[in-house]
């Protein structure tokens, strides 16, 4: 198989002149050409880009009050489904441990101790408290993650509380934990475990 001319050049092997005597195996084989033509199909879509400006001249810890949108606006080029998406589902059943219950403040105070950030949105604005140093910058860009869907979708994001754990196992064992366990989101998750799966932290970068 060679390219050439930008045409691919397809060789089949086709098998001729066989005695009728196999024992033999006195096989003559030649080659055939046929030629192929290549496309190529290019798809463009415009790049969203979301910046990140809160330095503004002075280390501040918070954002310029102006960062902030209030309103969401439908994306033209979308469109709203009817139903939920097939993800939601696993969403559901990642919870299924507190369908009953609900999430207690209780049950987030317990999981401070196998938690390494906690996150805080009120009012479209995200917080955020650390409770241990992550590997490399994986809190960064999961927070990052957050600012990008509270710029995305303005006013559509409820007030909320979550704990991340951003290292490499699961911390919310299924065994260690008698009645509903503290919400524990987590890059990974498995049957014997309660850890609530997110999206990894370099989705958005490394």
């Amino acid at each position: 198989m060679v390219i050439r001319n930008s045409k691919l050049e397809v060789y089949k092997i086709v098998r001729v002149g066989l005695e009728e005597e196999l024992t033999s195996f006195n096989f003559v084989f030649k080659a055939t050409r046929i030629n192929v033509s290549k496309t190529t199909t290019t798809f463009r879509r415009q790049q969203t880009q979301f910046p990140l400006k809160c330095f503004n001249g002075s280390m501040s810890s918070t954002c310029p009050k102006d960062y902030y949108p209030t309103k969401y606006e439908q994306d033209q080029h979308s469109s709203a489904a009817s139903t939920c998406p097939e993800h939601f589902k696993w969403i559901r059943e990642d919870l299924k441990a507190w369908k009953k219950t609900g999430i207690t403040r209780e049950m987030l105070e317990r999981g401070k101790n196998i938690s390494y950030i906690r996150l805080v949105v009120v009012k479209g604005k995200a917080y955020l408290e650390k409770y241990a140093n992550s590997y490399q910058t994986r809190d960064v860009f999961t927070i990052w993650g957050f600012v990008q869907l509270l710029r995305l979708y303005p006013g559509n994001i409820p007030d909320l509380e979550l704990l991340f754990e951003t290292g490499d196992k699961t911390v919310v064992d299924k065994d260690h934990f008698q009645g509903p366990p503290p919400p524990i989101f987590h890059y990974c998750g498995q049957k014997d475990a309660y850890d609530i799966v997110f999206p990894d932290w370099s989705f958005w970068g490394w």
